[in-house]
């Protein structure tokens, strides 16, 4: 039996799956049902206690009812009227009452999933209640009157012994009434059964049948500690009923006259929608390895991008890094394709540039500031040389390079005494193996190219924070060696 159900459900799924490749949302069709019923019941009542006779009497309310499902709601309902009846003593009792109770309610009529649901439904129900009694009895005959009072005057509860002029006494002589008065509060528990008929989307009527059991005696006000008395009273009601429906705009139909299987169906629906969802995640519609779920750029060009998809722009010059030529650029003034601004073109970008506008044929040092060698070829005391600028991750020297590494040439041969250092520079350990063949790679033009002793040139590197602004540059200076 477990293997056959477990089939039906994975062919179910399998029809799903084929049914909404072909028609789409088939089972949106089914719309949620109102859930709330609201309604008034008019009722007789019986009182069933210690008395013989019970009589007619008459009680109206209201009820509230929530369905949980097709099957099973929860309903609170409440009453007032009065409760009657008469024992063969000619005692006479009569209760004005109010009651409330709450209770499951189980849909016997909308249990099958292979028929159309019927006009008529067949209910139960079970549950807790309390009532309010305010009870009066008394005998309409006088000898009957003494003959209880003589029997039961100084045992039974709630009874006084009436006079002819009215005042109370306990003289059995003088008696010509027993009054009983009883007011209170009871735990009762509800319990019967119903039918109704749906008019329609908006109105159900029915007939109750409502039986209230209570665990005390006192509601008939007649408690007599005899053998033969009832332990407990219970009083019955048989209301008619009838019940709006609401609920929101577009709930046609009441859970109470859906088909369960029409609840299966919307609860399908439901998972294609969250199944629908589970999909963006998933998706990446611009293939930038970020799923669309978490990707604040979901059309983006770029395909490198931080974990939530926004494209990198690692220098943070504006642009980004599938665009921008120099992706790790030292300024932020920088043209459309991220390369950093040189209006003199003297190699230092504009941002950390103090002298951006040098003559063309400048040389500058590392600041931008323009080196004179002028008429001062021979002050070899105080010397000031230029910076010479290499390509990324390059050791070759540039051509643009060659007229700065002339003038150094030139102020060494023009002061013989003049040692220098040249200096590279690196950000990270792996850069180091770089800057040593860059600065190799001037001393041996100094050397090859003017003749200069590579014993007057030091060099060396830096790293870290001695990093002014590029890797790319060598510095000379001044040595006293």
């Amino acid at each position: 039996m477990k293997q056959l159900k477990l089939s039906l459900v994975v062919l179910t799924l399998l029809c799903f799956t084929a049914s909404e490749a072909q028609v789409g949302s088939y089972f949106s069709k089914f719309r949620p049902g109102k859930k709330w019923s609201v309604g008034l019941q008019i009722s007789p009542t019986f009182l069933n206690g210690d008395l013989d006779d019970p009589k007619l009497g008459l009680s109206g309310g209201a009820h509230l009812k929530y369905s949980i499902s097709q099957t099973f709601g929860l309903k609170l309902s409440g009453s007032i009227g009065q409760l009657k009846a008469v024992s063969d003593e000619n005692y006479e009792v009569n209760n004005n009452f109010q009651d409330f109770s709450f209770v499951g309610v189980y849909t016997l009529g909308n249990i099958s999933f292979l028929r159309p649901l019927r006009k008529v439904q067949l209910y139960t129900f079970f549950g807790l209640g309390a009532i309010r009694s305010n009870a009066e009895g008394g005998f309409t005959e006088s000898e009957n009157a003494r003959a209880f009072y003589a029997e039961f005057g100084n045992q039974a509860k709630f009874i006084t012994g009436i006079d002819a002029s009215g005042n109370e006494t306990s003289n059995v002589n003088d008696i010509e009434d027993v009054r009983a008065e009883y007011q209170g509060t009871d735990i009762i528990i509800p319990f019967g059964f119903g039918l109704k008929r749906n008019f329609g989307e908006r109105l159900d009527v029915g007939v109750e049948y409502k039986l209230n059991m209570l665990r005390d005696d006192y509601i008939d006000a007649f408690s007599v500690p005899v053998h033969a008395n009832r332990s407990f009273d219970y009083y019955t009601m048989i209301g008619i009923q009838a019940s709006l429906k609401i609920g929101s705009k577009g709930e046609k139909n009441h859970y109470d006259w859906l088909n369960p299987l029409e609840t299966i169906y919307a609860d399908l629906d439901s998972l294609k929608e969250i199944t629908n969802k589970l999909k963006t995640l998933l998706e990446d519609a611009d293939g930038d390895g970020v799923n669309d779920f978490t990707d604040s750029e979901a059309d983006s060009e770029c395909d490198k991008v931080w974990p939530n998809g926004k494209a990198m722009d690692s220098d943070g010059d504006g642009v980004n890094d599938c665009k921008d030529l120099q992706p790790f650029s030292i300024s932020t003034e920088v043209d459309e394709n991220g390369v950093t601004l040189d209006t003199d073109g003297d190699g230092v970008p504009n941002g950390i540039d103090e002298e951006p506008n040098t003559a063309a044929d400048a040389l500058v040092n590392v600041r931008g500031q323009a080196v004179e060698m002028g008429n001062a070829c021979c002050d070899c005391d105080k010397v000031t040389l230029p910076t010479v600028m290499f390509d990324n991750s390059s050791s070759k020297i540039s051509p643009s390079s060659y007229g700065v590494l002339y003038t150094i040439a030139e102020k060494m041969k023009s002061c013989p005494g003049l040692n220098v250092s040249a200096i590279g520079y690196t950000a990270s350990k792996s850069g180091e193996q770089l800057a040593y063949k860059r600065v190799n790679s001037i001393v041996d033009h100094l050397e090859a190219n003017y003749g200069i002793e590579r014993s007057r040139i030091s060099t060396g590197y830096a790293s870290g924070s001695d990093v002014d602004y590029s890797t790319r540059r060598i510095d000379f200076n001044q040595s006293s060696k």
